[in-house]
């Protein structure tokens, strides 16, 4: 009994055990994936696969799920509003608080970007469906879309055909080649994360070969990780007085609160290296908050559950109350 628990608690969380081994393998040997090592992953790894990544995206894209998603544009927009115009501006403040505490240039312009990207799809449906809510759908091309032009406006960074042409290119494939796209779109998100995983790896040989420059001390490590939870709990928080404040459907409230709060590391870590090939710190707060927000929502789990049964009964106590 106690190897299937282990077999199916590592099923679960391989890709988070992943990305600790990436950075323990990148610690020990750094000179392997720098820039001047021999992966050379500027040309290799971040181009090629951030074009596997958004092509694979375009594959998995179903044109009817744009119906569908506009059916729940209540949700939707709420998520939106506040993921690209009320987080960019928290962000902004806790990063410039951070880089006068810190003087971390740097990492402060991480935790800027980090306001601009979107809900990881697969993290916060696993945590909503979990839950409870089971009829949440989500749009990728607009949490791409909207993602892009938030972190291209705010830094003044070129997407250019790193994004749209390999997503053209995968839509092109789900019409005209709908057998090999529907053999490959299952292991999708396995692809997705061995290549993030390389990416995480070459990022932080980098970021440890020149850790010197970067002078990042303990305390200032330390600072940023109780930010970044900080940041978390307080969207978490923020989110579900606002929409109980607003009398929002308690299922919806899940949703929101979740998907509002959370951050993509799939299409943050490409975008992010796109718009900053030179600056390979600037996604070390993205590597934190997402392990993070996977432990916090696995935490948070069954203390929704028990509130969602008894929002629920309420909820059509009270809508019974008024018919």
């Amino acid at each position: 009994m106690f190897v299937l628990n282990r077999k199916a608690h590592l099923s679960k969380y391989w890709f988070l055990y992943g990305i600790f081994l990436s950075i323990l393998l990148a610690f020990i040997y750094p000179e392997l994936g720098s820039k001047e090592g021999p992966l050379k992953p500027d040309s290799t790894i971040k181009f090629l696969g951030t074009m596997i990544i958004f092509l694979l995206n375009g594959c998995s894209i179903r044109s009817e799920e744009l119906y569908q998603t506009m059916l729940q544009y209540r949700i939707h927009l709420s998520i939106q509003v506040f993921s690209f115009c009320i987080c960019p501006i928290l962000f902004l403040i806790l990063s410039t608080i951070y880089r006068l505490l810190t003087y971390q240039y740097q990492l402060a312009m991480g935790i800027k970007a980090l306001g601009t990207l979107p809900s990881p799809v697969s993290t916060a449906a696993f945590v909503v469906r979990a839950i409870g809510n089971r009829y949440v759908k989500f749009n990728d091309w607009q949490l791409i879309r909207h993602s892009a032009h938030a972190c291209s406006s705010l830094y003044h960074g070129s997407l250019g055909g790193t994004l749209t042409i390999p997503i053209a290119i995968g839509q092109f494939l789900r019409i005209y080649f709908p057998l090999v796209v529907n053999r490959t779109i299952p292991y999708s998100n396995t692809i997705n994360n061995w290549i993030l995983l390389i990416n995480i790896y070459t990022t932080f040989c980098q970021t440890f070969k020149q850790s010197g420059s970067m002078s990042l001390t303990f305390v200032n490590l330390l600072i940023l990780l109780l930010t970044i939870f900080s940041i978390q709990i307080f969207l978490t928080g923020l989110l579900f007085f606002a929409c109980r404040r607003l009398h929002i459907r308690p299922s919806d409230t899940i949703a929101i609160v979740f998907c509002g709060s959370q951050k993509s590391l799939t299409t943050g870590m490409p975008i992010l290296q796109t718009i900053f090939p030179e600056n390979t710190s600037i996604t070390i707060p993205l590597l934190i908050y997402h392990p993070m927000q996977i432990i916090l929502g696995n935490y948070l789990t069954p203390v929704f559950q028990r509130w969602l049964k008894d929002a629920k009964y309420e909820w059509h106590h009270k809508i019974r109350g008024r018919v």
